[in-house]
Order: structure tokens, then sequence, then C-alpha cells
């Protein structure tokens, strides 16, 4: 097999990856990664965290902890910080925020069926997730459209090579990419620390939780606002992409949805399943250790192969279709595993079975252009339409509320 699991050029090479699974389950990428192919095996490596860290910088750069994004924190501080986000960021607090996204999505969803479609990744999936976070940090509305071009301009720039490097030069690390957002959202931090009495978002939750006698520094508060804006932004607008794309091909699955709604939650479960919005997670190996076999040495790079584990027929039958009759439909990678599981996870639920219901809802049908084909994101961890242009009509009585 000549193509490299982690060459996204022409999308996820799905083909590849069944061709790894069966015949190669641990392969080194042009890169030197070692690529992990199996589900049973991306399952233990997530649980394994005392070998696997997280890591997307480059090698050589070095990243003072206050600036580490809790997907690279190592143990026990990475606990500790995570378990302050998690009391801030309660699910019985994200019940709130539904009502929310539901207008939302359905003021979004309003000017797209007034045209008859559009780009759908452009006018209606992008605006959510950002929008969504930016609400819940208490952001000005008028602010909101800049926490979308904030979050692409950090994922999308040399972030990972922008700060201290082994070999002593110095640079900005976040804010040398983004200036701008890191000063808007110091000054959120600091503004809600002098107030008598601050409004009840994230931003002042953060700044009142404390773990075991632990809080978050400002700097600290600010990196991982940051990461909640940049994981969770690229993560929602992926996987809200990936359902609008499969019920834009299937009419029949379009009114399933619409005629049932509590068939929404697992068709969620599924499409994270069939299209995890991010494909592969990078890690550093820390403590030597052998998958399938294969010794994997420490300092090398390790590539958790979401999209392969999702489709891996020890697991799942007939796992390259789209089916909502799945027995256990969470068993699924999308988000990763084990301890480290993405933390935005319920709130990336929560979205993107909204925007599904919004969007069935109001649609009678949808269909793509013709001669369309899928643009990768231009994120190489990331999976999802770049664009959606389709063609809507709405369903009688609701081209507007």
């Amino acid at each position: 097999m000549t193509t490299d699991p982690l060459d996204t050029t022409d999308g996820v090479p799905f083909a590849a990856l069944a061709e790894l699974r069966a015949t190669c389950p641990v392969s080194q990428t042009s890169s030197g990664a070692y690529f992990l192919a199996r589900y049973d095996d991306v399952l233990a490596a997530t649980k394994n965290i005392g070998s696997f860290q997280a890591s997307f910088r480059e090698p050589g750069v070095v990243v003072p902890p206050e600036e580490q994004l809790i997907s690279e924190i190592p143990e026990p501080r990475h606990s500790e910080i995570r378990r302050i986000i998690n009391s801030a960021i309660a699910q019985h607090r994200l019940a709130r925020v539904e009502p929310f996204v539901r207008e939302l999505c359905h003021s979004l969803l309003d000017g797209v069926l007034a045209r008859g479609g559009g780009d759908l990744v452009a006018d209606y999936v992008t605006p959510i997730p950002a929008t969504v976070i930016a609400h819940l940090l208490g952001v000005d509305p008028a602010d909101h459209a800049r926490f979308a071009e904030w979050s692409d301009l950090v994922v999308q720039s040399d972030y990972a090579t922008k700060n201290r490097r082994a070999d002593g030069e110095e640079n900005e690390g976040l804010a040398g990419v983004a200036r701008e957002f890191t000063d808007y959202l110091d000054a959120m931090i600091a503004q809600r620390a002098e107030m008598a009495d601050p409004p009840d978002d994230f931003v002042t939750r953060l700044l009142n939780t404390e773990v075991d006698g632990i809080r978050l520094t400002p700097l600290e508060m600010r990196t991982q606002l940051a990461f909640l804006l940049m994981s969770g932004n690229e993560t929602t607008r992926h996987l809200i992409g990936n359902l609008l794309e499969t019920v834009c091909r299937d009419p029949a699955l379009l009114a399933r949805f619409g005629a049932d709604p509590d068939l929404l939650t697992v068709g969620v479960e599924e499409s994270l399943r069939h299209d995890p919005p991010i494909h592969v997670l990078i890690r550093d190996c820390i403590g030597a250790v052998a998958v399938a076999d294969t010794p994997i040495p420490v300092g090398a790079k390790v590539a958790f192969g979401l999209a392969a584990a999702n489709r891996d027929p020890s697991m799942y039958d007939a796992p390259d279709e789209f089916r909502l009759d799945r027995p256990r439909p969470k068993d699924h990678l999308g988000f990763g595993g084990g301890p480290h599981v993405c933390p935005g996870a319920q709130l990336a639920r929560l979205e993107g079975r909204v925007a599904l219901e919004v969007f069935c809802e109001r649609v009678a049908s949808a269909r793509l252009v013709e001669g369309y084909a899928r643009e990768p994101v231009p994120v190489f961890w990331a999976h999802g339409p770049r664009r959606l242009p389709a063609v809507l009509t709405a369903s009688a009585g609701l081209e507007t509320r």
C-alpha cells in the first residue's frame, strides 16, 4: 500500500484505512509517525495516558505550563485542570443554552430558505459553534462573528511553532498569531475579576471555580478559553456539516428525521462514528510501549486513527453504511476515548442535534447542486465538507417563522 493514511489531499482515505486494518494495523506514515488503525488498539491507546500524551506541535517547541492547552498538559496537572473546566461547564448548565442554539439555527435558516438554498457550510453551519461558545463566554453579541474568524486564524496558522523553542528562540505563543483575540480574552477575564456582581457566564464561573484548593491563573484561563473555542468550533462545525451532507444525499433519511425527532440523537452518534469530525489524534509517545506487537519508542509521534477505528468490521456490521439501528450507538471514538476524551463532547452533541432538528423540521427537500464534490477542509486532522452548496425547499408554512 502506498497511500499515506494522513494524506487528506483527496479527503480521508477510507479504502487505504481498510487495507491497513486488515494487513498492517500499526504502520508508519511518510513523516515517520506510527499510525494505529484498529478499534481495539486505538481505544486501548486512548486509555494509556502513561505512554501517550497529546501534542500537535512540531519537535523542539517548548511551551510554558500556563500556555499549554488542556489536551497537551501531562498528568496529574491535566486532571486537575479538567476537573475545574468540567465543574464550570457542568451538563446541567448546558441545558440552559439549548434555547439559544435553537433560536440561532432558526434565524440562520430563515435567510437560507428565503434564498432557496446556498452554501450550507458558510450560511448555516459555520456561525453556529463559534456563536454558541461566544454566548457561553458572555461575549457581546456584536462580537460573536469575530470568534469564528479568530478560531480559523489560530487553527490554520503556524501556532504549533509559535512559542518558545528548545534552541533558545522565543516568540509570543498564541498572542503571536492572534494578538487581538488574546487581548479580548484578557480584557474579559480582568473585567469580571473586578466586578462586584459579574454576569453568570462561563468566564465568571471559571474565575470562581476551585477544585481541591486549585484555581486557574488568568493566563491559564485565557489558554483554556482559547482551546475551548478552537476545538469546539472545529469539531462541531464538521459534525454539523457531515450531518447535513448525509441528509442532503438521502431524501428518505431527511424524511425519517423530520417524522421522528427521537432518531436525531442516534443520527448524531452515527455521524460521529461514520464521519468523525476529527479523523485522527496526534500523540507523543512518552513511555516505551508495544501496540499489536509493534514497539513504539519514546519520542515517536503516534496517530490514533479515529476514522479507521470507527469503521472496523470487528466492531461494526457493514461499517461503511450509515445506519440508525446500531445496538450501542455511543460506542464510537468520534470524540476520542479514555480519561482524556474531548471535554466539549456534550456541547457538540447538543449543537449537532439541534441544528439537525431545526433543519429537518424546516426543510421539505434538500439536494446538493449538480456536480458537487466534497472539498477537504484545510486542517489535515479535521474531516468535513469545506462547502456544501444545496438547493432547499421549505416545509409548508415554515418558510419563515
